[in-house]
C-alpha cells in the first residue's frame, strides 16, 4: 500500500520536479560552453549562487504543494476514505521530497565536478590538497554533510505540512495560522534544544574528527559535541510527526 502512495506522489509531482532539475541541467551546459570565455571564478560562483537559493525555495514550496493541491483538487475527502492510515499518506508525502532533493543533489555534485574538471581547479585540488587529507575523510564529510542536510530539509518539510494542514481546520484566518504555526514550531525546535542542552547533559557526546591545515601539514583533533540538544530534538519532531498525522485525520473530517 505504501508503495503505490510513493508511487501516486511521484508521478502527480514529476512535472515540478522534471523542470527543476531540468533548468539546473540547462544552465550548467550553458556554464560549461562559458569555459574559456568568462572568469573561472565567475563560472563556479554563477553555478553554486542559484542552488542556495532555488533549492530550500522548492523544498519549501513543495512541501506545502503536496498537500494544497488534495484541497484544491477536493480529493482531501478521499484520501483516509481507503483504508489507509494518515502516517502512509505522510511518509510517502516525505520520501517524495526526499527523493527530489536526492536527485536535485545528485545532480548538482555532478555538474560541480564537471565545471570543477573543464575549468581545471580541479586538478588543483588534487594536486594540493588530496595528497594532504585521505580521501575516506572527504567521502565521509560530504556524506554527513549530505546527511544532516536531508535531516533538515525533512524538518522545514514537516513543519510547513504541519502549518498547513493544521491551518485547515479553521474555517478563517486560514493563512494567518499558517504562518503563527510556522514560527511557534520552530520557536519550540530552538526552546527544545536549549532544554536537551540543560537536562540531558548526562547523554555521551558525539566524537568528530575535525581536519586543520597548518604549514601543509594536516592534523585531525576529536571534537566532543554534546548529544543532548539532538537527541530532544529528534524526539520532538517525531512527536510533531505523531501529532501531524493525528491533525491530518482530523482536518479532512472537518
Amino acid at each position: 500500500m505504501w508503495w503505490q502512495q510513493y508511487k501516486k506522489e511521484i508521478l502527480g509531482n514529476r512535472t515540478e520536479l522534471l523542470f527543476l532539475i531540468g533548468a539546473y541541467l540547462l544552465w550548467t551546459l550553458f556554464l560549461l560552453s562559458r569555459i574559456g570565455r568568462w572568469d573561472e571564478g565567475a563560472i563556479i560562483a554563477a553555478y553554486f549562487a542559484p542552488a542556495t537559493g532555488i533549492f530550500p525555495l522548492w523544498a519549501l514550496w513543495t512541501s506545502v504543494q503536496l498537500y494544497r493541491q488534495e484541497w484544491r483538487e477536493n480529493t482531501s475527502y478521499l484520501m483516509l476514505s481507503l483504508p489507509v492510515r494518515a502516517r502512509v499518506i505522510t511518509s510517502a508525502k516525505l520520501a517524495m521530497l526526499l527523493t527530489g532533493a536526492v536527485a536535485f543533489l545528485l545532480l548538482f555534485a555532478a555538474g560541480g565536478w564537471l565545471i570543477l574538471d573543464r575549468t581545471g581547479l580541479l586538478a588543483e585540488i588534487r594536486a594540493e590538497v588530496f595528497p594532504l587529507v585521505p580521501p575516506e575523510y572527504w567521502v565521509k564529510m560530504s556524506l554527513l554533510g549530505c546527511g544532516l542536510l536531508l535531516a533538515g530539509l525533512v524538518v522545514i518539510a514537516l513543519v510547513a505540512q504541519f502549518a498547513y494542514v493544521f491551518s485547515r481546520l479553521f474555517k478563517r484566518f486560514q493563512g494567518l495560522v499558517m504562518v503563527w504555526s510556522w514560527v511557534l514550531l520552530f520557536w519550540l525546535l530552538g526552546r527544545v534544544g536549549d532544554f536537551g542542552l540543560r537536562w540531558l547533559a548526562f547523554l555521551p557526546d558525539f566524537h568528530l574528527r575535525a581536519l586543520s591545515v597548518g604549514n601543509g601539514i594536516p592534523e585531525f583533533d576529536m571534537v566532543a559535541i554534546e548529544s543532548g540538544p539532538f537527541v530532544a530534538m529528534a524526539l520532538f519532531v517525531v512527536a510533531l510527526y505523531a501529532l501531524f498525522n493525528a491533525v491530518l485525520e482530523r482536518a479532512v473530517e472537518v
